[in-house]
């Protein structure tokens, strides 16, 4: 009885951690991606509505 709680807990923990590394990993590349779209993308109207923000960061080329 005992050994089958731990089984289970130990289970339960590893299937927490996988799904809290799968969310972490698409939370970042979600935020990288929208962090690209913000400072680096060259879509029109993105980049005519954040210029001054790309300008302002200095490090950002713009044109």
């Amino acid at each position: 009885m005992v050994a089958n709680f731990a089984t289970r807990t130990a289970t339960r923990t590893a299937t927490i951690s996988i799904n809290l590394t799968i969310q972490a990993v698409v939370f970042l590349a979600i935020a990288g991606l929208v962090l690209w779209t913000m400072l680096f993308t060259p879509y029109a109207n993105v980049h005519d509505a954040l210029h001054a923000l790309r300008h302002a960061l200095y490090i950002i080329p713009c044109h």
